[in-house]
């Protein structure tokens, strides 16, 4: 392959990654705009299927430890998700 190819390709990945930033992004202000409880969750999805969510995980707040708790698909464990 060449360089120029293997350049091409990266432009091309971070072009699409762009874009799906964007979407997410987007779609985080108007579930804020619509009130969604978590407005931030397109774009936190978003970052993880990039590899790009931070890696660390800060305490949950009580209200979002209710609310998985609630919903049965996680398990709480102290103020953390087990």
């Amino acid at each position: 392959m060449s360089t120029s190819d293997a350049s091409r390709r990266r432009l091309t990945a971070l072009q699409r990654d762009h874009g799906e930033l964007l979407a997410a992004a987007r779609a985080a202000v108007v579930a804020h705009w619509d009130g969604d409880e978590q407005p931030l969750s397109v774009l936190i999805d978003t970052l993880d299927e990039l590899g790009e969510l931070p890696e660390f995980a800060p305490q949950l707040t009580t209200l979002a430890l209710d609310a998985l708790a609630a919903d049965g698909n996680a398990r709480v464990v102290g103020r953390r998700l087990a």
